[in-house]
């Protein structure tokens, strides 16, 4: 009797552990916000938590306009987070890769879990303090 309590305990617990949704890993998908210059943008961002703990950003962005138009002098745009906490710094994910049709995608990886994301008109792909201004935001918390 004791044995088959055990192996049934077991069982369970082996069903907990590996059977179980896992939902901190769960993909979640924005869509970006507008911007007043480049009203014609759309964009999505797909995050997912990693088992280490990192968030996985999968942005993809069209219908962008040159980012000379919008910000005289930028050659790129730059994709940044910023941590929710009063007074965090932002930091450069990197440059969004744009093709000709003016259709961008940036795939990267954060040790933030939760952030503000924005893109700007850069003039350099190694801008270390966002230019103004702030670009498609998506506000992501995971709480």
């Amino acid at each position: 009797m004791k044995h088959i309590r055990l192996a049934g305990l077991c069982g369970v617990a082996l069903t907990l552990l590996l059977g179980a949704p896992n939902t901190a890993r769960a993909t979640v998908t924005y869509q970006m916000g507008a911007s007043t210059e480049i009203p014609a943008a759309q964009g999505k961002v797909r995050l997912h938590q990693t088992k280490n703990g990192n968030t996985e950003i999968k942005l993809a962005v069209k219908h962008l306009a040159p980012p000379g138009r919008i910000v005289p002098g930028s050659d790129l745009f730059v994709v940044w987070v910023r941590g929710l906490a009063p007074g965090s710094a932002a930091q450069n994910l990197g440059a969004l890769k744009v093709d000709k049709r003016l259709n961008g995608k940036l795939a990267t990886t954060t040790p933030l879990t939760s952030f503000d994301l924005f893109i700007t008109c850069e003039q350099s792909p190694l801008a270390t303090i966002p230019a103004s201004p702030e670009l498609m935001p998506v506000h992501y918390d995971k709480q």
